[in-house]
């Protein structure tokens, strides 16, 4: 195996990596991204560098204790914020996503509450109710695009239960917006170039205005809320109730950072679980029983089996302060690292047969297995997300047996960062017990 390093002009060596042009790399990457990430691990190693147009040289980290080290242990050593440049124009300057040290951590803290413990607890009776909802409509015969349901299921609990918004106007509105407003075009994160008016059309204008429209929605819901404050356990009603106060600008950035990063991640990781399971009949029939008795133990693992093998992003960013040095190489500060959490979990040297869907596993987090990050910059909403999907998860079984439409596996197809089935997840509706008087 060839390991020739890659010369630097600010340093001695960087990782190897293909020897291909940025553009063929980069093409790969957007068609294929497991199976080129899978690729460069076999050929180089769990240390490569990859050359993505738009990004520079990106040094890849795959193995447990150099994950450990960018994350934990020399987490001063890297920028967590400045890998998020890119959405910035988005989730706006007071993001989680783009704050460091005492900043970030004082975020945090204002954030915690709402998102964890009792609050979370108190959202499990909303989202089954409209879960039982989405699945009314799923007639026995039909087939459904799990992914579209599970997008419409999450943007639901975000704005009623974790916004806690009630006005059916807004509501309505953004139910339209909000979808338009993640789709977003990959010229736009891509080439800074592109993030021009152009005399009011093109990519960049349309998501100004949708922006824009989202932004005066969620104003007008602070104003309203201001003047007739209610209590809640919601994000919005625990920010304006706090201790500490929070402009509307502040509120603003971290219900659209929720929404950028939290909402289609969890919808996307809900439809891999059924893509996984219902391709595996032994773990759907345990998984069925578990939620019938109420077993959060095999359900946290079976969607844990799900997080691993079909991760919704594969990358974690970072960029290097300072020069880094690891197994005779040395990174230039500056470098964009692609802490890779979904191919260390996907590594046959971590996890045996990586690709195979095994309720057996049991996978706990640990540094073998990181499904919300590590460090001081882990996901935040990593207890909301992991309490949506086992509550959905177990929602959908007891009201519905589906089966997979075809035999073959769905391929992982790119949109922006996430990784999403390329069929939409779809499944065969057999039994609809809210249809049938079972429910």
């Amino acid at each position: 195996m060839t390991r020739a390093p890659l010369r630097d002009e600010h340093s001695g060596t960087m990782p190897p990596g293909p020897p291909w042009p940025a553009a063929v790399q980069t093409l790969l990457w957007a068609l294929a991204p497991v199976a080129f990430g899978q690729f460069c691990l076999r050929r180089y190693g769990p240390l490569f560098t990859a050359r993505i147009v738009g990004f520079g040289p990106v040094v890849h980290v795959c193995a447990p204790d150099t994950v450990r080290r960018v994350l934990r242990t020399e987490a001063d050593r890297f920028d967590a914020a400045g890998a998020n440049d890119a959405i910035g124009f988005i989730v706006g300057r007071h993001s989680l996503l783009l704050s460091t040290g005492a900043t970030h951590t004082a975020r945090r803290k204002v954030l915690k509450g709402p998102l964890h413990g009792a609050n979370v607890a108190h959202y499990v009776a909303l989202m089954e109710s409209i879960v039982a909802r989405e699945v009314r409509g799923w007639r026995v015969g039909s087939t459904v695009r799990l992914l579209d349901c599970f997008q419409r299921i999450t943007l639901e609990v975000m704005m009623r239960a974790v916004f806690g918004i009630t006005d059916s106007s807004r509501l309505d509105r953004l139910r339209v917006l909000v979808p338009r407003l993640l789709d977003i075009n990959p010229l736009v994160l891509l080439v800074p170039a592109a993030r021009r008016r152009f005399g009011g059309h093109g990519p960049w204008s349309r998501l100004q205005a949708l922006i824009t429209e989202v932004d005066g929605i969620i104003r007008a819901e602070l104003a309203e809320r201001r003047a007739s404050p209610r209590p809640g356990p919601d994000v919005v009603s625990a920010l304006l109730a706090g201790d500490q106060p929070v402009t509307d600008a502040e509120i603003r950035d971290h219900l659209v950072t929720l929404l950028a990063v939290g909402q289609e991640t969890t919808a996307t990781q809900l439809a891999w679980f059924f893509e996984r399971v219902l391709r595996c009949p032994d773990a759907l029939g345990a998984v069925t029983e578990a939620t019938h008795r109420g077993d959060r133990v095999v359900l946290d693992a079976a969607v844990h089996e799900a997080v691993r093998v079909r991760p919704t992003t594969l990358d974690v960013g970072r960029v290097a302060v300072r020069p880094w040095h690891a197994d005779g190489y040395t990174v230039p500060a500056g470098t964009l690292f692609a802490v890779s959490i979904g191919l260390l979990h996907r590594s046959p040297r971590v996890h045996p047969e990586p690709d195979r869907y095994d309720l057996d596993r049991r996978p706990v987090p640990g540094p073998d297995f990181l499904p919300f990050g590590a460090g001081a910059h882990h996901c935040l909403g990593a207890s909301l997300a992991l309490v949506e999907m086992r509550t959905v998860v177990a929602a959908v079984l007891r009201s519905v047996r589906l089966a997979p439409d075809r035999r073959t596996a769905e391929r992982v197809r790119l949109k922006g960062p996430m990784l999403l089935p390329h069929r939409g997840a779809a499944a065969r509706v057999v039994a609809n017990h809210l249809l049938d008087g079972g429910g």
